[in-house]
């Protein structure tokens, strides 16, 4: 286990799409894992997520044979930043799912408002558009209920006591949960409907969860590990799991 193997490399160049995230194994780290439709054919294992970590990972992926032809993510930034930076021309789809469930924390799924009832009808229909005639009407339903709510997504809360160093009232935005959950939306409408025009770019990272949590399953078995060995660990399970999916016959595997 002190020596993983390096993630395999295609039998000459691939077109991928990828679906990216990463978990996080308690203080240990985060894996961060690289699929395409069934396989995992990257995965890395690293302090936290961030820009540099990213660029890294796809700049390796690139040089390993594969071509990067789109991503499906979940909207954190140093992702996005990274595929900016190595691939500007590519779609990056951002992952429905994530979306939705970043609405629903914020709302909660029985919103004490009726403006927020709304909003959460409006995210939860999100991952069912199938055409560019059902995304022209999602997008309307969202315009409409902006243009209906902006002053009450708007309204002010002051504080009695507090003031900034100009004397002025300390305020916050009153339904701060659902102004958030609106603009969560409304800054992906760009990247949400980037799979109508690529068949092969994913709507949601769907799939790495289970990933993760078989991962995650077999590693408390092994729960004294320490911090090296746990990366190590992470990459020899990953590319027995890959290893199997090709065919192929490892002379060691993961339990």
């Amino acid at each position: 286990m002190d020596k993983p193997p390096e993630p395999l490399k295609p039998k000459g160049p691939k077109e991928v799409y990828l679906k990216i995230d990463g978990t996080y194994l308690k203080r240990w780290g985060c894996a961060l894992v690289y699929k395409h439709k069934k396989d995992v054919i990257f995965y890395n294992f690293v302090i936290r997520e961030n820009y540099h970590n990213y660029c890294y990972d796809l700049a390796r992926i690139s040089e390993s044979g594969y071509k990067i032809c789109g991503v499906t993510s979940d909207k954190h930034g140093g992702l996005i930043s990274s595929v900016k930076t190595l691939l500007p021309n590519i779609p990056h789809q951002h992952c429905l799912v994530h979306l939705q469930l970043s609405c629903q924390k914020l709302l909660t799924r029985n919103p004490k408002t009726e403006t927020g009832v709304e909003l959460l009808q409006i995210a939860r229909h999100l991952n069912t558009i199938t055409s560019h005639y059902e995304k022209n009407i999602w997008l309307k339903w969202l315009d409409r209920w902006e243009k209906r709510h902006t002053d009450f997504i708007k309204e002010k809360t002051y504080s009695k006591e507090e003031k900034t160093k100009t004397g002025k009232p300390v305020w916050w935005y009153t339904h701060k949960n659902l102004r958030q959950a609106f603009r969560t939306l409304k800054t992906s409408e760009n990247n949400a409907f980037l799979y109508l025009d690529n068949p092969n770019l994913s709507k949601d990272t769907n799939g790495l969860e289970a990933e993760f949590t078989h991962l995650k399953t077999k590693l408390r078995i092994h729960c004294g590990l320490k911090r090296q060995r746990r990366a190590n660990f992470v990459k020899w399970y990953f590319y027995f799991r890959l290893m199997k999916k090709r065919g192929l016959k490892p002379t060691r595997f993961v339990h």
